[in-house]
């Protein structure tokens, strides 16, 4: 049987890196041409490999070349560079833990083989921003309300004193407390609004944790294989 395959030039962006065998990897990219796709890249642990697994890291960014074919479970990397060399993320804890947190909820939403360069465009722009400019500890708040929106789940309408409370299940603020395990205070709705609807002051901690496990529910009820953060916890302390 003959298969084809497409010999393609793209960028892509680091989700998720397993090891496998003894010098070997299975990493999964973000590309900005073909969505996520998964590679099997063989002998770049090895120690002729000279570091080369580095670049496999979470979150970099990458100059990739592909033998792309939709029907293969792992398609084949035949050129790879970084596209850019994070300045501060890298040596920054703060950074290097935001950066690894949202990771983990990206790979988590984006689905397989799902094509979308504005959406790649707007998660690699953001992580250039990121590096570049002082460290924001709001970002992943502002990052994640963003992403919302090319996902198709931003929150609809805005609190008033006739809709106090917010609906994570529906999506938007509403009069009546319908059910408690769906229903965010009116403390933390406002919260919310006030996010949404400008730039508010830099928040305080204890409203940024707030806020954020309230964004992760939101993730929770909406994105399907959306199964929760593990380094959450890892972010809440550096951020502490």
């Amino acid at each position: 049987m003959y298969f084809c395959f497409m010999l393609l030039s793209t960028k892509g962006i680091v989700f998720k890196t397993i090891k496998f065998q003894e010098t070997s990897l299975i990493v999964k990219i973000f590309t900005a041409s073909h969505g996520v796709q998964t590679f099997m890249v063989k002998g770049v642990r090895s120690t002729k490999a000279n570091g080369k697994a580095g670049v496999f890291q979470p979150g970099m960014l990458l100059d990739i070349v592909m033998s792309y074919q939709e029907s293969k479970q792992f398609n084949h990397l035949r050129e790879y560079r970084s596209l850019l060399v994070y300045s501060t993320v890298m040596d920054d804890v703060r950074k290097s833990s935001v950066l690894m947190f949202l990771i983990e909820v990206l790979e988590q939403c984006i689905e397989e083989n799902s094509e979308d360069d504005r959406l790649y465009a707007f998660i690699e722009q953001s992580l250039i921003n990121f590096d570049q400019h002082p460290f924001d500890p709001d970002f992943h708040v502002h990052f994640l309300l963003e992403f919302m929106k090319h996902l198709g789940i931003y929150p609809r309408g805005r609190q008033s004193s006739t809709l106090p409370y917010f609906n994570i299940k529906e999506g938007e603020f509403t009069d009546r407390l319908l059910s408690k395990e769906f229903i965010c205070s009116v403390e933390a709705s406002s919260l919310l609004n006030s996010v949404l609807t400008n730039q508010p002051p830099p928040l305080k901690r204890v409203d940024r944790q707030q806020l954020t496990h309230l964004i992760l529910d939101y993730f929770g009820f909406h994105i399907e294989k959306y199964r929760g953060a593990k380094s959450l916890s890892i972010l809440e302390t550096v951020l502490s």
